[in-house]
């Protein structure tokens, strides 16, 4: 696995990390309804960044039919999705801290561990 396909639910600020092998549309929405929506149920709202693969007729077709409202972040303006953007940035330097190529087996930790400490903020 290459990469992670990031959620974070907006009203619990529950944050999720599924590992993927590519950014594919297919992957992506794969991953996203088997990943999030088959363990926490279709959200209202989806807002995502300007990739190539939210922007696809499968992304689209796939919330059409779940009917959920889709939004896109503001280009070159990242303050517009904060509560993932600040998960990032913790996420990788947690992830940074263990070996780099033990990445994949640190990561159930590293997210028990930003969930700790971020879900008991108020």
């Amino acid at each position: 696995m290459t990469y992670l396909l990031t959620c974070v639910d907006r009203f619990t600020r529950w944050p999720e990390a599924f590992p993927i092998p590519d950014q594919s549309v297919d992957t992506i929405a794969r991953t996203f309804l088997l990943g999030w929506i088959s363990r926490f149920e279709v959200p209202e709202k989806v807002t995502s960044d300007r990739g190539t693969n939210f922007q696809s007729n499968l992304f689209s077709s796939l919330s059409k039919f779940l009917s959920v409202e889709r939004t896109r972040t503001t280009a070159y303006h990242p303050q517009s999705n904060a509560a993932v953007e600040i998960f990032h940035r913790h996420l990788k330097s947690a992830l940074m801290a263990h070996l780099p190529e033990n990445w994949l087996d640190a990561l159930p930790l590293v997210l028990l561990g930003i969930r700790s400490s971020f879900l008991n903020r108020t």
